[in-house]
């Protein structure tokens, strides 16, 4: 059976007025974490991009030995303008004298695309040695055009 679809050059407009319209709506999200010692050295990081559209969150679940990381970054505004970036989350992490602590946090933050914004620190984690650690996030934003230059 052949199943024939002829596309409307209406339809065909829509569509391509509805990717104009998204293309300057979607942007790429730059995070890295970090654990930090007492000395603020570097002892651990991650680092990830995803994509997403203005008032869309992105989930970001990390887990490590001894803490889980639960967050929730939602960009709000326009791309051309100043932005708005909301970030808030739970943290779990296991500490040798006081057990599993839980940690919840929101922040917001006017941003410009191609800025680096850091929360820090998101929270302090202690290890069975009683080593102290603290958690700093850094978000960057920027159109997806420019991502896909600096990839390219």
């Amino acid at each position: 059976m052949l199943i024939l679809f002829i596309i409307s050059s209406a339809w065909a407009d829509d569509l391509e007025d509805i990717v104009k319209y998204l293309s300057g709506k979607v942007m790429s999200v730059q995070i890295k974490l970090s654990l930090l010692d007492k000395d603020e050295e570097i002892t651990w990081d991650a680092e990830s991009t995803h994509m997403t559209v203005v008032g869309r969150a992105i989930n970001i679940r990390l887990v490590g030995p001894g803490i889980v990381i639960d967050s929730y970054i939602t960009p709000f505004g326009d791309l051309e303008e100043n932005l708005v970036l909301v970030a808030n989350g739970e943290i779990w992490f296991a500490s040798a004298d006081e057990g599993t602590r839980y940690e919840t946090f929101i922040k917001s933050l006017p941003v410009e695309t191609g800025e680096s914004i850091i929360f820090f620190p998101l929270g302090v984690a202690v290890d069975s040695d009683t080593n102290i650690y603290t958690i700093q996030l850094e978000i960057s934003l920027q159109p997806y055009e420019e991502y896909l230059k600096q990839t390219r």
